[in-house]
């Protein structure tokens, strides 16, 4: 995955909830999903960010995810906000 913005914890939010809250609020610009997320999430997301035409990236790994987002627990989805 090559991202080419800066992520910090003022433009991006994590988790399930959140990011369908930002999503919904028009507040996103992608969405980073892990490929060993929980099938509901990866399926919910995905077809959000379809719905939406949102733009997808996706890293092997939860603790990847948790990783770039910085924080020290895995994640399974993450939103960056515009």
């Amino acid at each position: 995955m090559n991202l080419a913005i800066d992520i910090s914890k003022n433009n991006i939010k994590v988790g399930l909830k959140e990011t369908i809250r930002a999503i919904n609020m028009g507040k996103v610009s992608s969405v980073i999903l892990a490929k060993d997320a929980d099938e509901f999430v990866s399926r919910k997301i995905k077809s959000i960010v379809l719905e939406k035409k949102i733009k997808l990236y996706t890293v092997e790994k939860k603790q990847d995810l948790g990783n770039i987002c910085k924080i020290d627990v895995a994640a399974a989805v993450a939103a960056i906000i515009k």
